[in-house]
């Protein structure tokens, strides 16, 4: 849900992914090898051979399954690929990135029962939610082999309680390993405790000073921009040249993708008390850093922006252009219609604005913010027989939120020029998927935005 005023912002996240990682790589390793429970035992005094205790098994040959490959999953199979370049992954999630399927060698599985029959070790690394509600089910851990073990690094309830007492009750499954419990905490009377095979930790994955440390030093900065306490000079330097290679780049790929309009239409980024903005009257495909200004010779570009920015206090960047299939669909009556799967960016976030002239009045200002105020969570107006505006906390969302908008559109002509009846959606469908759109790991320009800069060079 999105509530104006409130600027959600993430902190420490690369510190806490590279824990988690090594937290749930550890037990990856002493699971297989079945180190846990190798604690106090002797070794031997007399009688021993070359077959003493040797039932575990190394990272290099075993099947590894996990479930979920977003941030956090994907590190982790970076670092599973260091230590055993042709060990066998296999995996489940909700939506396939191809490249890195193929880049890691991943094998997608899609039914969960069958993923776990081929393993030797379950990772859940999904987050909760209604489809992962008692995902790992009784039918799902009946499908372990004996010899298998289950690591819960996601949510306790992600994982059927009941179930995995009676599994581990039984020796059905060699063991598990639970960073996480459904209840938290689990009961002091629950048999799980007591288990020799159970081996339970208190979510425990990111404990540590260096984690600390790393919030502590990313929240300074934002509390100090809040309350105005300012920052380095060095520091405000580094974050106005990050700001500005976001924007050049942006301009850039703009003009790459054929989503330009000569020296016209503009991008801007909030900074500190102003904004950076395109400098007008040069080719975007030949922008650099340096020739972004903060106050734009567009008198249109300053009044769409700063009604944007008045309207919502927690958007830090802008885009508006003028594309084909954009500006097509903001001259029908029905206007923009999200009827594909990437159109989920957009349900129900899409505002409309009837064309008022050339937006050169500042009188034009208030009503167009109160146009994007109208629609909660707004990310997109379309702006009637005129063009569209994407906006967002930073420049690499909006922009690939501008590319997907376009990307919808063309799709939404085709399908009409085809002459077809329309079909549209399943209502809920949609609605969970655009729930899922945002989530942390799928949001605009997280996967895709490292990709498009390194098509980019300035000379």
């Amino acid at each position: 849900m999105h509530i104006i005023g409130i600027v959600v912002k993430n902190s420490g996240r690369d510190a806490i992914t590279s824990h988690v990682v090594q937290y749930c790589l550890s037990f990856i390793i002493i699971g297989l090898r079945d180190a846990l429970n190798q604690l106090s035992v002797p070794f031997p005094a007399s009688g021993w051979n070359l077959n003493w205790n040797c039932e575990g098994k190394p990272i290099t040959s075993s099947t590894i399954a996990i479930i979920g490959m977003g941030l956090i999953s994907k590190s982790l199979v970076e670092e599973i690929r260091k230590l055993a370049p042709d060990c066998r992954i296999v995996y489940n999630t909700r939506t396939r990135d191809f490249d890195f399927e193929n880049k890691h060698k991943l094998e997608y599985i899609a039914d969960v029962s069958e993923l776990a029959a081929q393993c030797d070790v379950l990772v859940p690394m999904c987050p909760l939610n209604k489809s992962t509600d008692n995902l790992i089910s009784r039918d799902v851990i009946a499908q372990l082999r004996p010899h298998a073990g289950l690591i819960n690094m996601s949510r306790g309830k992600i994982v059927d309680t009941d179930a995995l007492t009676e599994a581990l009750e039984k020796k059905a499954i060699k063991y598990a390993i639970l960073d996480t419990t459904y209840p938290e905490p689990l009961p002091s009377e629950h048999p799980l405790w007591d288990m020799e095979n159970c081996f339970i930790f208190p979510h425990y994955a990111t404990n540590t000073m260096a984690v600390r440390e790393a919030l502590v030093s990313e929240i300074e900065p934002i509390i100090a921009d809040h309350y105005g306490l300012g920052h380095s000079d060095e520091r405000r330097k580094a974050e106005e040249k990050a700001i500005r290679y976001d924007l050049a780049v942006a301009h850039r790929l703009t003009a790459k993708y054929g989503m330009d309009m000569l020296v016209w239409n503009h991008i801007s980024a909030r900074f500190r008390t102003g904004c950076l903005i395109t400098p007008g009257r040069k080719m975007w495909g030949q922008i650099k850093p340096e020739d972004l200004v903060y106050s734009s010779t567009n008198v249109t570009a300053d009044v769409i922006h700063d009604a944007v920015y008045s309207a919502r206090p927690d958007i830090k960047a802008v885009i508006h252009l003028h594309t084909p299939a954009a500006t097509a669909v903001s001259c029908l009556e029905g206007g923009f219609q999200p009827v594909t799967q990437d159109g989920a960016y957009f349900y129900g976030r899409v505002a409309n604005y009837a064309w008022d002239g050339l937006s050169d009045d500042a009188s034009e200002g208030p009503l167009i913010a109160a146009a994007i105020k109208a629609v909660d969570g707004c990310n997109t107006l379309l702006m009637e027989n005129h063009g569209f505006t994407c906006f967002g906390p930073s420049v690499r969302h909006a922009w690939v939120l501008a590319y997907y908008f376009e990307k919808c559109c063309e799709i939404q002509l085709r399908v009409m020029q085809s002459g077809g009846k329309l079909r549209r959606p399943n209502k809920a469908v949609m609605e969970k998927a655009a729930e899922d759109s945002y989530l942390p790991e799928f949001a605009p320009g997280v996967c895709e935005w490292e990709a498009l800069c390194d098509e980019v060079t300035f000379d």
